[in-house]
């Protein structure tokens, strides 16, 4: 396709770079064709189209692709040269037959089939057996033969209906004679155990008060060797009263006689056992101080926690005293 010079109008031939009128450049880029040209991937040389390896480095450029193979399977030319012609076919009625990979249904009506669709005979000797096992387990654990009266549930052995009617012998009736009698027939006075624990409240609290001062004087003196031992005996203190406020809440009050006695007895140790928990506290602190001396300031006003408790056991105490009844 010839050019049109930009400067003289006139027609440039193809390829050329000046106007052969006016010697004017055309300005335009010359266009080569390069669909043709084939370079080696290896050393980049210029390689002929026909070549199939580089001339240079010997690099191959086209590789060779293996043809294809081809299965002869032998099947018939239906329109090759070889075929035969409509008339042939017609006149000797010859089909091409294709055989099938699955295999036909089996007739039903065949005795071939009604034999395969049978139970093997060892299916029927598996499920006799299976079955005797079955209901003969199960007789066997009905019935226990080994053991006939493992499901009896009536008595076998009679009962003796000798003393049937009889209540034995009474020696007291419940509610009665309160007042009853030691093992040698002596009669036990129900007023003494009430004194006893009376008088076992002011040793308590005689070795309450005794604990006390012995942990002032330990938290005076920094011994802090004698706060075990301290430690163990308020915890015995404590453990006493507690004992004692069970026992009294067991004793017989005659019927209402001694019950304000009782009752009396009960708050007397209430306080006391109050004023042994901070006592316990006290000791318990001062046994985990590391400065005895130290903590005397913190001890002292744990054990002064309980100082109500003593004041209400030392204003009571007297005047609850019990009396026995006349």
């Amino acid at each position: 396709m010839s050019q049109v010079c930009p400067r003289c109008g006139a027609l440039v031939p193809d390829g050329s770079a000046t106007c052969p009128r006016c010697h004017a450049s055309t300005q335009v880029t010359q266009k080569i064709s390069v669909g043709d040209l084939v370079w080696c991937p290896g050393c980049g040389a210029l390689v002929p189209p026909s070549a199939d390896v580089c001339p240079k480095c010997g690099r191959i450029i086209r590789e060779e692709v293996p043809e294809r193979p081809v299965r002869d399977l032998g099947l018939p030319q239906i329109d090759g040269p070889d075929a035969p012609s409509e008339a042939e076919s017609a006149r000797t009625g010859v089909m091409t037959r294709i055989e099938s990979a699955i295999p036909p249904a089996s007739d039903e009506s065949s005795p071939a089939a009604r034999r395969d669709r049978m139970p093997r005979p060892r299916a029927f000797a598996f499920a006799a057996l299976f079955a005797v096992a079955v209901v003969g387990g199960a007789a066997l654990l009905i019935t226990h033969p080994w053991d006939p009266t493992a499901s009896v549930t009536r008595a076998s052995e009679p009962a003796d209906t000798s003393m049937s009617g009889y209540p034995g012998a009474v020696e007291s009736l419940s509610g009665q004679d309160r007042e009853g009698a030691d093992a040698d027939g002596a009669e036990t006075d129900p007023f003494a155990p009430i004194e006893e624990a009376y008088a076992a409240l002011s040793e308590l609290e005689r070795a309450t008060g005794e604990s006390e001062d012995a942990l002032l004087d330990a938290c005076e003196t920094g011994d802090a060797s004698a706060i075990p031992d301290g430690l163990s005996q308020a915890e015995a203190i404590s453990i006493d009263v507690s004992n004692l406020i069970s026992d009294a809440a067991l004793l017989d009050d005659c019927d209402g006689l001694y019950a304000e006695d009782l009752e009396h007895i009960q708050t007397l140790g209430n306080w006391l056992r109050n004023r042994c928990d901070a006592l316990t506290r006290a000791w318990q602190q001062a046994s985990d101080a590391s400065d005895l001396s130290a903590s005397a300031d913190t001890i002292a006003s744990v054990l002064r926690s309980g100082s109500d408790y003593e004041r209400l056991f030392a204003e009571n105490y007297d005047a609850w005293k019990p009396t026995r009844a006349q």
